[in-house]
C-alpha cells in the first residue's frame, strides 16, 4: 500500500494534538469512472481516506476541517462538549479496511448533523460510504447511503446557496439524478436531470457537465422504454 499512500502529521483543530492521517500520492491510475462520478483507481481506493479522525480525542471531519475551512470558536467548544467523558479508541493505521473507513464517515456524519454543517457537506460523507461499500459490494447498504445522499443534495439545493465547498449548484442536481439512476428508481432521476437537460446556461456554461447529463439521459431512456417492454 505503500506504493499508494503515505503517513503526515495534521494538527487537530479541536484537542490541538498532532494526529496521523494517511494522504495518497498523486499518480494515481484511473481506470473508470461510473455515473455519479464514483472513480476506480489501480491498487486503491481513496475513498477510504476522504475522512480524517484524530486518535486522540476522536473528532472526525474531511480534510477541509482540519486544513482550510476554520471552526468556529463555538462549534470548536460544542465538539468538546460532545466528547467529553467518552473514549474513543481510534488507533492510526496508514492502511484503512473498509470498517475503519466507514466508521470514519459514520463520525463525520455524527458532527456535521449535530453541528447544523451543510447539507451538501452531510451528502458527500453519505456518497463517499457508498463508494465504500460499492468497492465491497454490500449492495443494500450501498443502496441506502446512495437515496441517503441523493435526498440531502435535492434538500441541498433548496435550501442552501451555492457555490458550496467548491460544489456548484448544477453538479449536486446531477450527483442527486446518477445517485437515482445507480439505485434503478428512473422516473425520479429522469425529474431531477430534467432540470439540466432543458437549462440553456448548462448547455452554454459547462459543456463537460452538460456532455454527462445527456450521456446518461439516454441511458435512461433505454432503461426505461426496456422496463415498458417487459411490461414493468
Amino acid at each position: 500500500m505503500a506504493e499508494y499512500t503515505y503517513t503526515v502529521e495534521k494538527t487537530c483543530p479541536i484537542c490541538g494534538e498532532k494526529t496521523h492521517v494517511t494522504k495518497l500520492k498523486a499518480r494515481l491510475i484511473t481506470l473508470e469512472t461510473d455515473e455519479d462520478f464514483c472513480v476506480h483507481y489501480q491498487g486503491v481506493n481513496p475513498y477510504r481516506y476522504r475522512g480524517w479522525m484524530c486518535e486522540h480525542c476522536g473528532f472526525a471531519a474531511d480534510e477541509k476541517q482540519f486544513t482550510e475551512e476554520p471552526i468556529s470558536t463555538h462549534d470548536r467548544e460544542k465538539i468538546k462538549e460532545m466528547l467529553e467523558g467518552h473514549k474513543i479508541n481510534l488507533p492510526y493505521t496508514e492502511e484503512r479496511t473498509a470498517e475503519e473507513a466507514i466508521r470514519a464517515y459514520k463520525l463525520g456524519i455524527y458532527f456535521a448533523e449535530r453541528l447544523g454543517w451543510s447539507l451538501q457537506k452531510q451528502a458527500g460523507y453519505c456518497m463517499g460510504m457508498a463508494w465504500v461499500y460499492r468497492d465491497t459490494e454490500e449492495r443494500d447498504k450501498e443502496a441506502e447511503m446512495l437515496r441517503r445522499a441523493a435526498e440531502l443534495y435535492e434538500e441541498s439545493v433548496m435550501t442552501e446557496h451555492y457555490p458550496v465547498h467548491g460544489m456548484s449548484e448544477n453538479m449536486a442536481i446531477y450527483i442527486a439524478g446518477a445517485a437515482y439512476y445507480r439505485l434503478g428508481d428512473y422516473g425520479k432521476a429522469t425529474q431531477i436531470l430534467s432540470r439540466l437537460m432543458s437549462d440553456q446556461e448548462v448547455r452554454r456554461n459547462d459543456a463537460k457537465l452538460f456532455a454527462r447529463v445527456q450521456n446518461l439521459w439516454i441511458d435512461l431512456r433505454e432503461k426505461k422504454a426496456e422496463m415498458e417492454k417487459a411490461g414493468k
